[in-house]
């Protein structure tokens, strides 16, 4: 890939857009755009390498390699031979193509995928590479109203696994919505955070690794580094760049739960995130918990009773919380994450999906202006 001005699309979860396109904006310093499922930005390859190192909420970062109309497969093949492959394709890297469509007379996935494993082949001078390989170069078709639209994905697994979670407990929050949901509190790591209902610990080491600036990609591997045009002297720069960066937090970050395996958990994944020095670890019920400062923000995830060993339903578990923070947490901010939509319960401050399941942000109190 030439170091040339592209068009990217972070894409994610429905619901984050705008606190992703945020993040983007004051990483970047470029202009964004906002759309349904993602966000729309132009840059060159720093700001490609920048999203992928830093977005703590975006699912991945595409390029944008073309945009046309199709209504069969000659047009199809025609004008996706044209696209630049070489700029981001070696010859005989394995390619997988995932397609969708929608109100399209181009509607059979499997033959959209060889016409344009075809049109690569033919681009590139070499026919696609067939075998199973460790990596395979991710190519997104979309085809909706006749309208078709080509991107390659420049992160290869997805945004969220950042290499951490070694163990897991009932109800997992991805590590992508953890950190929307904190971001979205409006939470920068400046006040203390508590999950009483901690399980695995998610919540509390993207509140850790926010606190401490560490940038969340910064143990893994990307597509980009597979590309031709890869600069590694590039991304090194820019690994030691946001090394430097990294603080001690000075706040106090708290995770508790009165599971002993889901300590266990926590401590684990803590550890392997490179953040189990910043947070405190409790075993105890979240009646025990009560506030560590003047100011801060409790942010939980509760399994709706598997692990509060409690027959409430969750309005009345959100009462209870909403009892217990008012009592203990004077000057806080408190939210939940809880099945969507519940009765008699104030608006949610966000939609979205866990694990296929319809959930929200319920607040549980905000302090007086």
């Amino acid at each position: 890939m030439k170091n040339t001005e592209e068009q990217f699309y972070a894409i994610v979860a429905p619901g984050f857009e705008s606190v992703c396109a945020d993040e983007l904006k004051s990483r970047l310093q470029v202009p964004v755009s906002i759309e349904h499922g993602g966000v729309t930005f132009h840059g060159k390859l720093r700001e490609l390498y920048l999203a992928n190192l830093w977005s703590r909420c975006a699912s991945r970062i595409v390029v944008r390699l073309g945009d046309f109309n199709c209504r069969d497969f000659p047009t199809l093949y025609r004008k996706a031979v044209r696209l630049p492959w070489g700029r981001f394709l070696k010859p005989g890297t394995a390619i997988d193509v995932r397609t969708t469509c929608r109100q399209s007379r181009l509607n059979h996935s499997g033959r959209i995928g060889q016409t344009i494993s075809e049109a690569i082949g033919k681009a590139l001078g070499t026919p696609v590479s067939q075998q199973d390989t460790p990596f395979r170069q991710q190519i997104l078709v979309r085809l909706d109203n006749d309208h078709c639209q080509i991107s390659i994905d420049s992160s290869a697994e997805r945004l969220h696994r950042r290499g951490y979670r070694q163990q897991m407990t009932p109800a997992p929050l991805r590590e992508t919505l953890a950190a929307g949901c904190l971001l979205q509190c409006h939470w920068n790591g400046d006040s203390d955070f508590l999950d009483a209902l901690c399980g695995s610990g998610t919540l509390a080491i993207e509140a850790a690794m926010i606190a401490g600036e560490l940038a969340p990609g910064r143990q893994r591997v990307f597509a980009f580094q597979h590309w031709p045009g890869y600069r590694g002297n590039l991304w090194q720069s820019l690994l030691h760049e946001a090394k430097r960066q990294q603080r001690t937090p000075s706040i106090t970050i708290t995770a508790s739960d009165q599971d002993e395996q889901a300590i266990h958990a926590a401590r684990t994944n803590a550890k392997a995130a490179g953040v189990d020095q910043w947070i405190h670890f409790e075993q105890c019920p979240y009646q025990q918990q009560h506030s560590s400062g003047p100011h801060g923000l409790w942010l939980s995830n509760p399994p709706y009773g598997e692990r509060l060993q409690q027959s409430q339903t969750t309005p009345q578990l959100l009462q209870a919380l909403h009892t217990h923070f008012d009592a203990n947490f004077s000057g806080w901010h408190g939210a939940m994450i809880l099945p969507h939509p519940l009765r008699g319960v104030p608006a949610p401050q966000l939609q979205f999906r866990n694990g296929g399941l319809p959930v929200a942000l319920y607040p549980l109190h905000q302090p007086a202006p």
